[in-house]
This record gives C-alpha cells, structure tokens and sequence, in this order.
C-alpha cells in the first residue's frame, strides 16, 4: 500500500525534481545549412546558374500540382453530401462545435455507428472510425479511397474518382472560377456564423458561471474537493475561479428526436438528461476572456464523480484555452502579472482540475494552468512575461506510445517560447492528485 504524501512532502520532492532539472527542454536553433562546394571545377555561382532554369521549372510544376490538388479537395469538401450519399448513405448528420455525420461503417460489419465525417470547415471530409480510430482515420482524399475498398493513402485512385464524379475535366475556366467565387462567398458565410455562433455560446457559458454559487465548506462540491485530497481552504493561491451549481443536466444522456424544417433535418430534445450537482470552471483564452466552461458532475453526497459515461464535459469549445487555478505567490492572474513589471515566475501545466489543484497546495511558488486534455497541452499561451520557465504534469498514463508521442509534439510546441522547460512526472499513480492521497 503507497503511503500518502502530504503537500508539504510532495512540495519537497518536486523542488527536488526542480533543482537536478532531469529533463529540460531549451528551444534549439536550427542548423546551419552545409556550405555549397564547388566540386569538379565549378563554383556556387556556375551550378546555380546552369541548374537555374530546371529548378524554377520543377518549382514551378510543385506548384501548380499543389494548387490543382488544393482546387480539387475544396470542389469535393464542397460536394461532400453527394460524395456521402454515393459512397456511405445511411448516417445521420450531428450539429454542435464540430459538426460531423455518423455512420455504421459499411467496409465492414458495424453494427454501432462508428464512422464519423467531419462535415465543416477546413477539416471537411476528413474521418476517423471510432472503433478502430488508429488504423482507420484520414482526409476526404482518404475517405473516397477508403470507401471504395482501396488503401487510405491511395491518393491517385480517389483523386481520379473525385474528378470523374465532378467532371472536373469537362469544367471550363469560367466554371472553375464561377465555383471558387461560390466556395469562397459560403466560406465568409460559414466564418461570420461561426463567429456569431462563438460568441453566442461564450456569452452563455459566461452566464452559467456568473450565476454559480461559490465553493464554500460544506457544499457537495467542497466535499468532493476534500475527498480527492485539495479542499480550497488550504490551496493558499487558488485562483476563485469554480462555482458549484447543486442541480445541473447532464445533457450526454438527453433523449433526442428528429424532425425535417425547411428541408433540413433539426434535432431536438425529447426528454432532458438527469440532474446532478456539478462544479464549473471557466476556460479563458490568453486575454483572459472566458470562452467555455469544464463541467465536472458529481455523486449526490460529494463522495465521488457522477456514475455517468463522462462526468468530465466541456462546452462549447477548448482549443488554446486553460483553466487558470492557481495565480502563484503574488496572487495576481495572468494578464495582472503581465501588466506588472518584475512579476514572473514558474508555470505548472496539468490536465486536470483536480491534478492542478494538487499542485498549487503542494507547491505554492507554481503558477498553475490546467490544460484541459492532452491534445490541447500544444495550444497553451506560455510565451507571456509572467510565465518564467515551464512544468508539464505529465500523467503516467501518458507512457502509450499514441499518447507519448502526442506529450513529445507538445513540448516541442511549448519550446518554441523558449522558456526552460521541465517534465514533471508523477511520482506514483497517475497523475500529481493519485501521489497526494496515495493512490497506486
């Protein structure tokens, strides 16, 4: 059975792990490139000038073949209802922050809907199966040969199907040009509805929390608090950014049904999911508005998470946002210590609320963010005056190699901000709450 730590312990093992600094990532400045030698009696200047020409003529073709494939992956993200109806009829199309169409693979016998196509944006087209999402995964390009039964990277073959289906080779100049002024008009339109979109659901989100109650002792959620080790009271910077709303829906588990307006197929809710208590913690971008909010739901009496799939929800967006939980001794958030000369100082990044919250208690020198996921770990604003050098809380759990290597795109990320940069490991369960209460 592991011992549990108090914070005073676990403060003292990582100032150790702070001062050896076992892994340190500084930003590398790139290499110089090799100087050109002028083998076989020729100088710089004679192989330039006679490999000129055949270089800008290979530039060149890169070029237009890259816009020609750009032209066709936009004219098919422009006609990807078609290219669903032909290739995976079926699904059904789902709205929210990413819209997508979920259908039961038909390349194999899938009897829960498993295939997921974005539907929207950039991403378009692009796909993953939910049951097999390492294999079976890629852009529309990949998709279409997916589809037809031929290799994800098979380029050539979807790119000839995409032509052939569009009758790209039949398109006059005019017709190229009358569709990319139509494409980029339904772009503007998407990005301000987007926008509004944004807007709307950061102004709701910021209401939910205004409203909220503090997390005060005795409420369900100071229990849940102290029963994973973190009660506020002794977290001498927290932030006082949670709130506690004592009857909250958990919309996952909603009842939904399906009727056609104007053509088009809306969803709407049936019966409402179940109520549970819940605390709320705002995700702030890096000028500290509050874009979204971290819903953890809870067991009615504290003593746990809800028994629910996922008591941790997000809406309506995450990406390149933190909860900001812990402000560090001079108590000021990020954008005060911004604006103040001379304050700076160490930042702690966790996934979790609860992992954050048990390294401010442990270490109270620590400005700590939590980042949310592990995906949205490379999206943290961590090149600002008050954030001197970096610790990333890293969850052994992290060890797979899918997730390790995700860990190792998001250091690089964080690096380019060119702050010292430590790898702070729990020391046992895991993450940094499992070693404060003691768990294996």
């Amino acid at each position: 059975m592991i011992r549990r730590l108090s914070p005073a312990e676990l403060n003292a093992r990582v100032k150790q792990l702070r001062q050896e600094a076992s892994i340190e990532f500084f930003v590398a400045s790139l290499p110089s490139p090799p100087p050109l030698r002028a083998d076989a009696g020729l100088v710089a200047g004679d192989v330039a000038h006679r490999h000129a020409g055949c270089f800008c003529r290979e530039e060149g073709a890169v070029m237009i073949q890259r816009r020609e494939t750009e032209e066709l992956k936009a004219l098919a993200q422009d006609n990807l209802r078609t290219i669903l109806d032909q290739l995976a009829p079926g699904g059904r199309f789902q709205g929210g922050s990413k819209p997508s169409y979920l259908v039961s693979n038909p390349m194999r016998n899938d009897r829960n809907p498993s295939l997921c196509i974005w539907t929207r944006g950039t991403a378009a087209g692009g796909f993953v199966d939910w049951a097999e999402r390492d294999v079976i995964k890629g852009d529309i390009f990949g998709l279409v040969a997916y589809l037809n039964g031929k290799p994800i990277k098979d380029f050539g073959f979807a790119a000839g199907w995409l032509r052939d289906m569009l009758g790209i080779e039949h398109m006059t100049a005019e017709d190229r040009r009358a569709a990319k002024e139509a494409r980029d008009q339904r772009r503007r339109e998407n990005a301000e509805a987007e926008e509004r979109k944004r807007r709307h659901g950061a102004q709701r989100a910021y209401d939910k929390w205004r409203y909220g109650r503090m997390v005060m002792p005795g409420s369900t959620a100071y229990r849940y608090l102290e029963a994973r080790g973190v009660p506020l009271a002794e977290v001498q910077h927290y932030s006082g950014e949670l709130r506690y709303l004592p009857a909250e829906e958990y919309w996952m588990a909603a009842e939904w049904g399906e009727r056609t307006e104007s053509g088009r197929i809306q969803r709407y809710k049936v019966r409402p999911g179940p109520k549970f208590p819940c605390i709320i913690t705002p995700l702030r971008d890096a000028k500290g508005t509050l874009r979204s909010l971290h819903y953890t739901f809870l067991a009615p009496d504290g003593s746990g998470k809800a028994d629910v799939e996922k008591p941790k929800l997000i809406w309506p967006e995450q990406l390149g946002l933190s909860m900001w939980i812990g402000h560090g001794p001079t108590g000021l958030d990020p954008c005060q210590a911004d604006a103040t000369d001379g304050v700076t100082g160490p930042l702690c990044l966790t996934e979790g609320l609860e992992d954050g919250l048990s390294a401010a208690l442990a270490v109270p020198e620590l400005r700590v963010w939590g980042a949310i996921s592990l995906g949205n770990l490379a999206h943290q604003p961590v090149d600002r005056p008050c954030v001197s050098e970096i610790y990333v809380a890293a969850q052994n759990d992290w060890g797979k190699a899918e997730a390790l290597a995700h860990l190792q795109r998001a250091e690089t990320a964080l690096a380019r901000a060119g702050k010292p940069m430590t790898r702070l490991p729990a020391f046992t369960g895991k993450d940094l709450n499992d070693t404060l209460t003691g768990k294996d």
